[in-house]
């Protein structure tokens, strides 16, 4: 397996936690505990990349010139920071896409915008995937009729391209203690030059004489290898998502608890979590009419698009077009967010949703 950078080696184990090792280089690295498992891919899918495709969009009218290129690319530059505080991981394999790109000698100058223009694409393409993905299989509010291995098979069955997947594993010395990463050994150098290989080791091996402290580990060099390692993650250990019934967008469940809402700022500082209970307007889905009729709407919908409602026989099914559903869901979506935000009754809710419905 040939390395490039960045790269990150993935530890997962017994907790929800995800552990990983950012190597920015072959000189820096940085390791971070990402929070519960699906956390990231969730987020990623909740980003709004308006932003950024602004930006990129203002240059398609925009001849490449030797006079202009290096403009061009500093827009290119500002659209990845616009990512940097919102979602660590997907700015990282960006920044390190974009590095690979603009310094690769082979590359005329129109090809190197034109391949620019190709990853961001091709990042907001990843996102539909999978928002698409996660829904389909781990939400409690569409296809509850189906248990969670048979939602898993179907998606499979429907997007054969996603069982083709490969993650490289492999093994290294660990600080693992009874199943568990324990970032409490780990010794941190700024400088690779100042690494004492006798006291990490030490430090790592203190609970044991005999047996090496070695683990698992994925290596991942591409943001679409972290989204589905993430996902994979959330599918095998049975992990759900949820609608926060204040800002609208998912969020992971992480244990069975019964929540809400999710712990994103809302406004002025404060978090839906600490927020949602204080709005009158915001109740549950299972004590408000008015969302429970747009999630039925919404199943149905649903189940046209993806055939569901001829799941396993011949019958004939009202079929969306991908087009036809995301317009809808868009919509949908942000006649929702009006509703709960108490900018429109629950009748006008329903009356725009259903509108063009045949």
């Amino acid at each position: 397996m040939e390395i490039t950078y960045p790269f990150a080696k993935v530890f997962t184990d017994s907790t929800n936690k995800v552990n990983v090792f950012f190597l920015h280089d072959t000189e820096h690295s940085t390791f971070q505990q990402i929070g519960d498992i699906g956390t990231g891919v969730v987020d990623f899918c909740e980003l709004d990349f308006s932003g950024v495709v602004e930006k990129i969009k203002a240059l398609e009218t925009e001849e490449v010139t030797n006079a202009n290129f290096e403009d061009m690319k500093k827009v290119y530059w500002e659209a990845v920071d616009l990512l940097k505080e919102k979602h660590s991981y997907a700015h990282l394999f960006l920044n390190g896409d974009l590095l690979r790109n603009f310094y690769n000698p082979d590359r005329s100058e129109d090809e190197k915008i034109g391949y620019a223009n190709f990853m961001f694409q091709y990042y907001i393409n990843l996102q539909a995937d999978y928002a698409g993905a996660l829904e389909f299989c781990l939400s409690n509010e569409v296809l509850s009729e189906y248990t969670l291995p048979e939602r898993y098979v179907m998606f499979c069955n429907l997007h054969l391209d996603f069982t083709h997947h490969i993650l490289h594993s492999m093994y290294s010395v660990a600080p693992m203690a009874r199943g568990k990463f324990d970032i409490e050994k780990i010794i941190q150098f700024n400088d690779p030059k100042d690494v004492d290989t006798k006291s990490v080791l030490q430090d790592i091996h203190r609970d044991s004489k005999h047996s090496v402290s070695m683990w698992q580990y994925f290596a991942i060099q591409s943001l679409e290898e972290m989204l589905y390692l993430e996902f994979m993650e959330m599918i095998k250990r049975g992990i759900r998502i949820k609608r926060c019934g204040l800002c609208d967008r998912y969020f992971v469940l992480a244990d069975k608890r019964k929540r809400d809402y999710c712990d994103r700022i809302f406004e002025n500082g404060r978090t839906c979590k600490q927020l949602g209970a204080k709005k009158r307007f915001h109740e549950n889905v299972e004590a408000d009419i008015y969302l429970q009729e747009f999630q039925r709407i919404y199943n149905r919908m649903y189940s046209r698009y993806y055939r569901m409602d001829a799941w396993d026989s011949n019958r004939q099914t009202n079929k969306l077009t991908e087009a036809e559903f995301k317009a809808w869901t868009d919509m949908a979506s942000k006649t929702r967010q009006e509703y709960k935000r108490g900018k429109i009754s629950g009748e006008e809710m329903l009356e725009r949703i259903l509108k063009n419905i045949e």
